[in-house]
């Protein structure tokens, strides 16, 4: 008896050992991107399928050499990969779990406790983001390892409200948002507090708030991986929140205090600018970790990738040029692109920079590649901020009150969208899959909400408070679990 007891601790310490990899076998990996085409690999080797969907691996004592990798067994019985078991066990002996979400956000796995020992004998990652309440049946708790399961106070959550968001109420009394926002996440900050204002339109109490390490100066998200990146004002430490379970990932020492941060959206990469340490940092939103640091003789300050995330534009704080930076042959070249002035926006996309400066009132355009100037644009009075929208750049002139639509095809500005008077504009947020955006300002206490297709403001809506930065992701969708009572074991081929 106390030989078998000694087996299974060995035999688990080996599993635990082997699952602080996070990382699934290349085979294994480039097998589930087939069959479930777009998913992702979180850092802790969760898999993220393209609808939201997540499978936990449950790592295995020995893997076998297999030549092809097949799926040999699901629960429910006999289900093609499509269809999105709760249960896979592959020839390779890893197993997926489906991670179950139900309508009040709680998660679980399967309740069948009648299982193939393979997936009792699992383990999942030691290093995973455990969501809040996980239910674990007690036939498969050997499956947690090391892993403690958080409770709800032991995330980020610190106070609920119902009297931060518009004016308009139902007739039990909670705020309606804006419908656009409704099957999204947002989390909004001001410029006082470290509390950090979230409505989750998912949820059954969609409005709280979650407190963060510091006064944050920029977040920048991820609708990927669903990561956000938190700069903090006068703090050489970012950290990598997961936005869905609300909880710190990650937290990333710099050399020095971050001016400014841009996300390659093709391989979710954060890019973090340090004038002072002279270096761009590369942190990826998939692993939640710091991949690679860039030491330049300039002082990178404003930073912008470009859209196939193969380049990079930055002005150096202390000449106010502007530089493009790419790889070649392992190493990074600076090439200087022009002189600027006080720019509050670089945009980058399809080989062309477009810069925009706030006290000369003007859009810039080069051409990266023949390294010349190729158009400039006269613009309305304070440009703070810009997005692209398909072919056009959409310029927020904040003392103007006025959105100036530029066309990069004709190169002029085609369209003047007039604002309402009412404080000082100058943020534009995009909301994703949607030809909507966010027109905020710190003390505008409001929200407009911009049609880019139909280049005009829809909605206008009053929100009790003051913001400094905005972020929306999509959210995730809660899914019904359903049991299925056969059980049993077949080899599916695709």
């Amino acid at each position: 008896m106390k030989i078998k007891v000694l087996l299974i601790t060995l035999m688990m310490a080996l599993i635990n050992q082997c699952a602080m990899a996070s990382r699934l076998p290349d085979d294994f990996w480039a097998y589930i991107q087939k069959i479930y085409p777009n998913s992702t690999q979180r850092f802790d080797s969760v898999v993220v399928l393209a609808d939201g969907t997540m499978y936990v691996p449950l790592y295995p004592a020995q893997t076998t050499e297999e030549t092809g990798i097949k799926l040999e067994y699901t629960y429910p019985l006999n289900r093609a990969p499509q269809t999105k078991p709760e249960v896979m066990i592959f020839n390779n002996n890893f197993v997926l779990l489906k991670l179950i979400k139900d309508k009040s956000g709680n998660y679980s796995i399967t309740k069948n406790e009648n299982l193939p020992l393979k997936v009792k004998l699992g383990v999942m990652p030691q290093d995973m983001l455990v969501p809040v309440g996980l239910q674990v049946p007690d036939s498969l708790k050997l499956i947690l390892g090391n892993l403690i399961i958080p409770e709800k106070n032991d995330n980020l959550i610190i106070a609920a409200t119902d009297t931060k968001i518009g004016a308009a109420k139902d007739e039990k009394g909670k705020i309606i948002p804006l419908a656009e926002l409704r099957n999204k996440k947002t989390l909004i900050s001001n410029d006082m507090s470290k509390f950090v204002l979230v409505y989750d339109g998912e949820k059954k109490n969609s409005l709280y708030e979650v407190k963060l390490s510091g006064l944050p100066s920029k977040i920048l998200a991820s609708n990927k991986s669903k990561l956000a990146l938190v700069m903090y004002f006068g703090s050489k430490t970012v950290e990598i929140v997961d936005l869905t379970n609300e909880r710190t990932v990650s937290q990333i020492n710099l050399d020095n205090t971050p001016k400014d941060a841009d996300l390659d959206t093709v391989n979710n990469i954060a890019y973090v600018a340090s004038a002072n340490a002279s270096t761009i940092y590369m942190i990826d939103l998939n692993t939640a970790k710091l991949t690679k640091a860039v030491k330049l003789e300039q002082s990178p300050e404003k930073i912008a990738v470009s859209d196939d995330g193969k380049a990079i534009a930055f002005v150096d704080r202390n000449t106010q040029k502007l530089y493009s930076l790419k790889e070649q042959n392992d190493a990074y070249t600076a090439k200087y692109m022009a002189d600027s002035k006080n720019l509050s926006r670089i945009l980058y996309k399809k080989g062309k920079i477009y810069t925009v400066s706030r006290t000369e009132n003007k859009l810039s355009v080069y051409d990266e590649e023949e390294n010349i100037l190729t158009n400039e644009i006269k613009l309305n009075e304070k440009p703070t901020d810009a997005v692209f929208f398909r072919d056009k750049i959409y310029i927020l002139c904040s003392k103007d009150s006025i959105i100036n639509v530029y066309d990069t095809v004709s190169g002029q500005i085609i369209e003047n969208i007039v604002l309402d008077n009412v404080g000082f504009y100058s943020k534009i947020t995009m909301i994703p899959n949607q030809p909507n955006a966010l027109i905020t300002g710190i003390q505008t206490k409001k929200f407009l909400l911009l049609n880019l297709e139909k280049m005009m403001i829809t909605k206008k809506q009053n929100a009790d408070v003051n913001v400094s930065n905005i972020i929306v992701v999509d959210a995730a969708k809660p899914e019904a679990a359903k049991e299925d009572k056969n059980v049993g074991t077949k080899n599916v081929d695709l």
